[in-house]
C-alpha cells in the first residue's frame, strides 16, 4: 500500500471521527437543554400553590412554556443537523474529487512522462546508429522510417495535449467545410497502414459521402480511432463508412480483448484508462477516446461501443445527414 493510499485513509478517518464528534456534540446540547428546561419545569411547578384558584391556569402555561421550548429546540437541533450533514456532503465530495483529480493528474503525468520519453530516446539512437555506422542504404531506411514514425507520435502527442488544453478553456474553434468524408477517411486509412504495417486494414467506404465538418478535428477522430485499435489488437481492423437512413455511420471494429460494461462508461472521460498505469503495456495518454466524444458532440453527432463477435469492440459513429 503507497504512502499516498495511507495518507488518504488517515484523513477520510480524521474527517469522520470529527463529523461524529460535532453530530454527538448537537445530540448532547439538545439532551442538556432538555434536561434543563424539565429541571425549570418541575421547580417552577413545585413553587404553585394547590390551594390557588388559578392554580390549573398557571400549571397549563408552565407546560405550554415546556412544550414551545422543546420544539424550538428540536427545531433548532434538526436545522443545525440539516446543516451541519449538508455541508459535511459538500466538503467530502469536493475532498473526494480533489483526491481523483490529483490521482488523475499523477496517473497522466506517467503516462505522458513514458510517451515522451520512449520516441526521444529511440529518435536519439537511430539518428547516433546513422551518425556513427556506415550502414547500407536499406538499413538506413528503415532507421528514418522507424525515426519518422516516433515524430509522428511526438506531433500527434502535441496536437492531443493541444486540444485537450483549448476544450478545458473554452478556445477551441472549429471551421467547417463541405467536405468528402469517403475521400478523409480513406486517407486516414491508408496513412496508418504505412505507419502500421503489421496490422492488416481491412476497409468499406461508400463513395463521395460529404458532410460540413471542421477537417483537421475529424481526421484527429479518426487517426485516434484507429490507433486505438492497433494498440489492443493484434489481428485485423476493420473500418467502415456508409449512409443508413438519416445517419451517415463510420464503424471501427477490431478483435482485441473487449471492454467491460463497466469501462464502457468511463472510457471517454479524460486521463481514464483501462487498467492501471504502473502495469500497463499498451501505449497512450487517455486523451485520445476524450477528444474524439467531445469533437463528435461538437458536430452534433454521437458515438457509441458494442461488443464485436467473437471478441473485439466497435466504435459506432453516428452524424446526421
Amino acid at each position: 500500500m503507497s504512502f499516498s493510499i495511507i495518507k488518504i485513509q488517515r484523513i477520510y478517518i480524521i474527517y469522520w471521527v470529527m463529523l461524529a464528534y460535532i453530530v454527538a456534540a448537537l445530540v448532547w446540547w439538545y439532551i442538556a437543554l432538555d434536561n434543563q428546561i424539565e429541571d425549570m419545569t418541575a421547580f417552577r411547578i413545585s413553587e404553585l400553590d394547590l390551594n390557588d384558584p388559578n392554580y390549573e391556569k398557571e400549571l397549563s402555561l408552565i407546560k405550554d412554556f415546556r412544550n414551545r421550548k422543546s420544539a424550538q429546540y428540536i427545531g433548532e437541533g434538526v436545522t443545525f443537523l440539516l446543516l451541519i450533514m449538508g455541508v459535511a456532503v459538500f466538503v467530502f465530495r469536493a475532498v473526494r474529487n480533489q483526491f481523483k483529480l490529483s490521482h488523475e493528474r499523477q496517473t497522466f503525468m506517467m503516462a505522458i512522462t513514458h510517451e515522451l520519453k520512449t520516441p526521444i530516446a529511440v529518435s536519439k539512437l537511430n539518428l547516433e546508429t546513422l551518425m556513427k555506422r556506415k550502414l547500407d542504404e536499406s538499413i538506413q531506411q528503415k532507421f528514418l522510417q522507424n525515426t519518422l514514425e516516433e515524430i509522428n507520435r511526438l506531433n500527434a502527442l502535441s496536437t492531443n495535449l493541444l486540444l485537450s488544453s483549448q476544450i478545458e478553456s473554452g478556445a477551441l474553434f472549429y471551421t467547417p467545410e463541405k467536405l468528402n468524408l469517403s475521400e478523409l477517411l480513406e486517407s486516414c486509412v491508408l496513412d496508418n497502414k504505412g505507419r502500421f504495417p503489421a496490422r492488416t486494414f481491412v476497409y468499406e467506404i461508400e463513395k463521395d459521402i460529404f458532410y460540413e465538418a471542421d477537417r483537421f478535428k475529424l481526421q484527429i477522430v479518426f487517426n485516434n480511432l484507429m490507433e486505438n485499435a492497433v494498440k489492443y489488437s493484434k489481428d485485423v481492423i476493420h473500418i467502415s463508412l456508409a449512409k443508413i437512413g438519416n445517419n451517415i455511420e463510420v464503424r471501427f471494429s477490431d478483435l482485441g480483448p473487449g471492454i467491460s460494461q463497466d469501462n464502457k462508461l468511463k472510457i471517454f472521460q479524460k486521463f481514464y484508462r483501462v487498467g492501471n498505469e504502473a502495469t500497463r503495456t499498451s501505449k497512450g495518454t487517455g486523451l485520445g477516446l476524450y477528444l474524439v466524444s467531445k469533437i463528435i458532440a461538437k458536430h452534433r453527432g454521437l458515438i457509441r461501443i458494442a461488443d464485436n463477435k467473437p471478441t473485439g469492440s466497435i466504435f459506432t459513429i453516428s452524424l446526421p445527414v
